[in-house]
């Protein structure tokens, strides 16, 4: 808390009155791992209307395997990279279906690439929401996440959240007797708002 002194000129005189300043709470910086620089675009912006066409571009500076997951403005949580539309075509659960080579980037939608030949169109709820991508180095599909709690919603601690939950998941491989994997996730986050 900090004190400063405000001066008025009320008819010609000065009047010094004293005003508390109440510095607000630092706001909440994510946690998140980012050390092969995972980077995430939406376009064409971040501000849509209702109806219109979403894409989204992904880079990275390290392989692995890139899985988009929407939080909406409720805190509702859907994978939407790799989805269950790309997982049913044929050689859509391979394993390397969703790498994402070092030095490139994916643009999702993409009409010349089946595994993310699809559409995303802006829909209800209004109101702000999170894109996330995960970049994980062992080969992953699916995770299963939690919707956010409305009393985390459009803040730091929203990806906090998700990112200890996605951070608590394991891999099962394909052997048996051998323990589970860490995914050793990479974590970005990109705010959008879908208005009317």
């Amino acid at each position: 808390m900090a004190a400063s002194l405000l001066v008025n000129e009320v008819q010609g005189q000065s009047l010094t009155r004293r005003v508390t300043v109440i510095s607000s709470a630092p706001a909440v910086q994510p946690k998140v791992n980012n050390s092969v620089g995972l980077n995430i675009e939406i376009m064409p912006e971040a501000e849509v209307k209702i109806g219109a066409r979403i894409f989204f571009k992904v880079s990275t500076k390290k392989s692995g395997y890139l899985i988009l997951v929407d939080v909406d403005a409720s805190g509702k949580v859907t994978q939407i990279y790799p989805n269950l539309h790309s997982m049913t075509i044929p050689h859509g659960a391979a394993e390397n279906t969703n790498l994402l080579k070092s030095g490139g980037d994916v643009s999702i939608p993409d009409p010349n690439n089946a595994f993310a030949h699809f559409e995303y169109v802006a829909e209800p709820p209004l109101g702000k929401g999170m894109i996330i991508a995960l970049l994980s180095a062992k080969p992953v599909h699916v995770v299963d996440l939690p919707d956010v709690p409305p009393d985390l919603l459009l803040s730091g601690e929203a990806v906090n959240f998700l990112y200890d939950a996605a951070s608590a998941l394991r891999i099962a491989p394909h052997e048996a007797n051998v323990p589970l994997a860490d995914p050793q996730w990479s974590f970005a986050a990109k705010l959008y708002s879908i208005e009317n």
